[in-house]
């Protein structure tokens, strides 16, 4: 049985971490949490010079945090700062099939929430079921299905009532983020990215080209192994989500390739630019233009 997690306790450490270790005199971290969470996939890393980093702890040194055994996913929450929004990255993602039950997989969205954050945006690295598309393809995820066997807990009334899941990621917030992203001239992206269904399956193994046959029959046009889980608690909890995937590989039975590991990090790293540009977009969209707003 796992072990009972106190979100509370883990931010009040967090929170003096920060007191410790940020510059003084930006905030009060006693009192001030991040704008926004973000979750890297497999083998994308936010670049140093992309924005201003104030401090970074070790996610095994959190308490009540699993660690991540899988690699590519960091180990470390650094709190940082974009284009005026305080954010922070969550490194240290963990899987499943790594052996954690889903309460494991999603305490660290528990905690962003519990800090204060209002949004999240969840990448990945996916496998492309849609046919057309390529390694290095960037997909908003618009809608997903839950192949994963599990559901986390939701609420304190979860034993006594069914979620409606419809909107869980917010395509308002999608739809901002696309206009920003086309209207950036460093971009040079006139046509947005594309929005396609997420498909999580619980893992390690990749798929096999009869599995990617039926997901592809369910409406599937990626394939991966984790997302699903912290975006039904992020929206449970009040945030705002995004989810991108980055289609790191072509899904089995459709390049004639065989799949590894190696495949999606070394892709992630190539391919990372246009979606780290993609998330600075989703970062400055977080809240609608006042101006686009129309009076009710």
């Amino acid at each position: 049985m796992t072990e009972r997690f106190d979100a509370q306790a883990a931010c009040r450490w967090i929170r003096d971490q920060w007191c410790e270790l940020a510059p003084d005199g930006l905030q009060d971290w006693s009192e001030v949490g991040p704008d926004v969470g973000i979750v890297l996939g497999s083998g994308i890393q936010f670049p140093a010079d992309g924005w201003t980093e104030y401090c970074r702890v070790a996610v095994g040194d959190i308490p009540g945090m699993p660690s991540p055994s899988v690699a590519g996913h960091g180990g470390e929450w650094i709190l940082g700062e974009v284009g005026g929004s305080t954010i922070l990255l969550l490194g240290g993602r963990v899987h499943l099939y790594e052996g954690y039950d889903v309460e494991e997989v999603v305490r660290g969205i528990r905690v962003l929430a519990a800090l204060g954050a209002r949004g999240l945006i969840l990448t990945n690295a996916a496998g492309g079921v849609r046919e057309g598309w390529s390694p290095g393809q960037v997909v908003a995820i618009e809608d997903h299905i839950n192949l994963q066997g599990v559901t986390p807990k939701m609420g304190i009334e979860a034993a006594s009532r069914i979620r409606n899941q419809t909107g869980l990621f917010d395509q308002h917030w999608i739809d901002r983020t696309e206009r920003c992203y086309r209207n950036d001239s460093k971009a040079g992206a006139t046509d947005g990215f594309p929005r396609g269904n997420y498909a999580g399956l619980p893992g390690p193994t990749y798929e096999t080209p009869a599995e990617v046959r039926m997901l592809r029959k369910l409406g599937a046009d990626l394939v991966g192994m984790s997302t699903i889980q912290e975006a039904m608690v992020a929206v449970d909890c009040g945030l705002r989500v995004q989810g991108f995937s980055l289609v790191t590989n072509l899904a089995a039975g459709m390049s004639g390739q065989p799949l590894s590991h190696e495949e999606v990090m070394e892709t992630g790293r190539r391919s990372r630019g246009r979606l780290l540009r993609i998330v600075d977009a989703a970062i400055s969209t977080l809240d609608p233009d006042p101006s686009q707003v129309k009076p009710g």
